[in-house]
């Protein structure tokens, strides 16, 4: 039997869209509204919806420990649309670490497409012994990205204490970690990278590393997690442009020597 011109387009087309959805299975990106505490997570992410390509996260299983849902408010005529937008928060562990330091992460975005007009303020940071990456974008950069880093000594000791913090970014932050408080380190580097698109979404991500050094005192650590902190950030700028790219973790500063 011979196919049609018409016959044989749609063919391919068909196969082409049974390819697309194998792929798409095999994969295993999760969309936001499905996830769940207990869900886990792969390198593949978490879908946005049709048209956005999914947030990555870095190697490792993932599971989701802690999600918050809230209503960021829009205020000062920051958006053509409601007053208000959802923001997503989710608390990861790393179950398949394998010997590298990072061990948990809290990510947030905001997962509609409003046109929203972002207030930043300059990426500097009042520590001098951490680390600060501006991209060297200014704050009123169209596509905004600002990266930070500090050490955190008796960090297991913060993370027990979160539940009942007053401060809401700490409890936030950190209560979902605290029943697994045993597994995490004495002391701790936390980097976080953070930035928004003009009239578009704004997403944030707080990777928590086990301290392989003392960053005040070891210029070759701060050398080496500064490195990658600018290359995640700018693999977070092609996430904020909507452009697909995977976001390796750091490695393990004693391998890297």
């Amino acid at each position: 039997m011979r196919f049609s011109t018409n016959a044989r387009t749609a063919a391919c087309i068909l196969a082409s869209l049974l390819a697309t959805t194998t792929s798409t299975t095999s994969v295993a990106q999760v969309a936001y509204d499905k996830i769940e505490v207990g869900s886990t997570l792969s390198p593949s992410g978490i879908a946005l919806g049709l048209f956005a390509k999914p947030i990555p996260l870095p190697e490792g299983q993932w599971e989701v420990i802690g999600k918050q849902e809230e209503s960021l408010a829009l205020t000062g005529g920051r958006s053509d649309g409601p007053g208000s937008t959802p923001r997503v928060i989710l608390t990861l562990r790393n179950l398949d670490r394998q010997g590298g330091p990072l061990f948990a992460m809290t990510l947030h975005f905001t997962p509609n497409s409003l046109p929203i007009n972002w207030g930043n303020q300059p990426c500097t940071t009042d520590n001098p012994a951490g680390l600060v990456d501006d991209f060297g974008l200014t704050a009123s950069a169209m596509l905004y990205v600002c990266a930070r880093g500090d050490s955190i000594a008796n960090f297991r000791q913060l993370v027990n204490d979160a539940p009942s913090s007053n401060n809401p970014w700490l409890k936030s932050t950190f209560a979902a970690l605290a029943p697994h408080g045993g597994d995490v380190p004495r002391n701790a580097v936390l980097i976080n990278v953070h930035g928004n698109k003009f009239r578009g979404k704004s997403m944030g991500i707080t990777f928590m590393l086990r301290a392989d050094a003392n960053i005040d005192m070891s210029l070759p650590y701060r050398s080496h997690l500064q490195t990658w902190m600018h290359d995640t950030g700018m693999r977070w700028m092609k996430v904020l442009d909507n452009e697909a790219t995977p976001l390796p973790g750091p490695s393990t500063y004693w391998a890297s020597n």
